[in-house]
This record gives C-alpha cells, structure tokens and sequence, in this order.
C-alpha cells in the first residue's frame, strides 16, 4: 500500500511539473501592419517588435491600403482604396504561407472605399472610409474565401456618414464608427451605432461627444467590452456591452495618433496611429501604455494579429514524455537502492 500511495505521489508531483513546464512554452504572437502611405506591409513577433519587424511587402506593392483583417483561413485580407482617379478599390489576399498577393474583388466603380473588415464566418462585412467622403451602408461579400465573390448591401436604416470602424460582437450584433469628417476644419465626428444579426439598425451605443468621443474610427470586442478608438483626442474609450456604460479607457495623449484597432491574445489592445508618424501602441488589459512601436510605415492603414500555439497533440505527447520521464526515473533510482 506504502508503495501504491508513493507511486501515485510521485505521478501526481510529476505531472504538476510537467503542466509547470507547459505553461511556460512560449506562444508566438504575428502581428502584421499595413501603411496607407507607402502601400506597404509588415510583420513582427509582438513580443519584440523592433528586432522581428520583416517587410512582406515592399513600398508600392499596395495602393492605399486602409483596412486588413486575418480570414478564417489564415490570409491577410486587405482593403485597397486606389488613387480616385485611376486605380479603383479592390479587396487583395495576402497568403503569409507562400508571401503570395492577389486580388478577390476589384470593385466596378469608385463606389465603395474598404474603411474596415471583419469577418462573419466566410464572409466579408466591409466599411467605408470617411477620408474618401464614402458614405453608404455596410457592404457584405460572401464567396471570399472561396467561390465568385458577390457583393450587397448588408445594413438597412441608421444612414452611416461612413464606417472606419466594424467589430462583431459573439452574438452577432454588428457595431459600426459612424464617422462624418470636415475636409474643411478637418474634424471627425459621429456616434457608435449597433446593428442586429441581420444588419438591421438597432440604435447609438455611444452619441456624438458622449463620454469624450470625438470621432470614432477603430473599434475591437474583447468579450462584453467594445473599443473604441476616438481620433480627434488620441484616446480609446471602452464600453460594456451588458449595460452600454462607456468610460475611458487609455490615451496616447496626442489627437489622430489612434485609429485601427486589434487585439493580442493576452487581452491587450494595439492601436495603430493615422497621424503619418507610424507609431504602433499597446496597451495593457488596466489601459497602461506598454510599449510604442516606430513601425516606419507613415500612416497605419490596418493591424491584424495571429497566435501560433503548438498542436495539442504535440503538447499531450510532451507531458507524456515528461511524466513517464519521470517515473521511470524515479523507478530506477529505486530498483538502484534496493541493490546497494
């Protein structure tokens, strides 16, 4: 019995090693950019963003680049506004397997300018961009991941200024930066609105000037918590979802330098700056500024994150490994003893 119970002891002590051991593998954490200004993209481990930073895409590979988002199968997708005149928007892949680019859908007409994407399963919700005086409802392309992509209008009523901001929230509820920009005083404004799972207007989650916002522009769901990034202040504001309360969240202390948003998976929040300085900040789950990134792209035009953890069989196989390591170990120090 002596012997039973100091083998389950020694398994169970083992074991607590080994899951010890696990929680310390590191999880590699992409994040990619892309520059409105240059038509670049990159890519860097957010864990040390200045010595990882590798360039996928050179400068001019991408014409005004002003939204990305990471699709369910693994490729960047990214909204390319053009040049108004010549190159007309398009929705490009980017395959980070095979650093392969090409086009989904090249929009007909100057009618739509990609603000903001996200994904609602396969496909595609897409925002428009206030910089380009787009105004008009929230356009939906199925077949994007595969298939002939269509496009349609996805949102009926809450007339959008324009949409430089989407966030799905797990229920299916769409929130949406209703932006309205003055090229002449060169002023953002505009609510939050909410839109239901069928992209029918709901209401304002947050009013224009309410709670400090002064523009809305990125937005991000971590849970019940929706964020938003108000550009004519620099600061982020955060809002729960269960009781639309909306309170301040972390500031750059400078305007324009927070516009797309993204989350990493430790809950702490990127903020890419439109200002044309390149800055990338992240702030911690409390709002503290952790760290500014000088990503070099000028004006960032999208943030996307990827999180690469070993298989799980792999991790399975190495606490196996680890813990009949240890009892064989164990058992023949025993068998060792017993002989001397």
């Amino acid at each position: 019995m002596r012997s039973v119970f100091r083998t389950s002891a020694a398994f169970a002590a083992v074991v607590m090693f080994a899951l010890a051991l696990l929680s310390r593998i590191a999880v590699a954490e992409t994040t990619y950019a892309v520059s409105f200004s240059t038509g670049e993209l990159i890519s860097y481990d957010s864990a040390d963003p200045t010595n990882t930073k590798t360039t996928l895409l050179p400068s001019g590979s991408l014409v005004s680049p002003g939204s990305m988002a990471m699709g369910p199968d693994g490729n960047l997708y990214i909204g390319e506004n053009g040049d108004a005149s010549t190159f007309a928007p398009r929705i490009s892949k980017f395959e980070p397997a095979t650093l392969t680019l090409s086009t989904v859908y090249p929009f007909a007409s100057f009618e739509v300018f990609p603000g903001s994407l996200v994904f609602q399963g396969n496909s595609l919700l897409i925002g428009r961009n206030p910089f380009f005086g787009n105004t008009g409802p929230i356009v939906k392309m199925t077949n994007v991941i595969s298939g002939t992509p269509a496009v349609s209008d996805y949102t009926t009523g809450g007339s959008l200024a324009s949409s430089p901001g989407l966030a799905l929230a797990s229920d299916g509820q769409l929130y949406v930066s209703d932006q309205t920009y003055n090229f002449g005083t060169q002023i953002a404004s505009g609510p939050v609105k909410r839109f239901d799972a069928a992209g029918t207007y709901v209401g304002e989650v947050i009013a224009d000037g309410a709670s400090g916002l002064a523009g809305p522009t990125g937005l991000a769901i971590s849970g019940n918590t929706l964020y938003t990034a108000s550009i004519m202040s620099g600061t982020i504001l955060q809002t729960d979802l269960t009781t639309d309360i909306t309170t301040a969240f972390a500031t750059t202390g400078t305007p324009f330098e927070v516009g797309p948003l993204a989350l990493l998976s430790d809950g702490s929040l990127l903020a890419g700056s439109p200002s044309g300085n390149g800055n990338i900040y992240q702030f911690g789950t409390d709002g503290t500024l952790l760290s500014t990134f000088a990503s070099g792209l000028g004006q960032v035009g999208g943030i996307a994150t990827a999180t690469a953890v070993p298989e799980p069989g792999t991790l399975g196989l190495a606490a196996i490994g680890i813990v009949a390591g240890g009892l064989w170990l164990r058992q023949r120090r025993r068998v060792e003893g017993a002989r001397a």
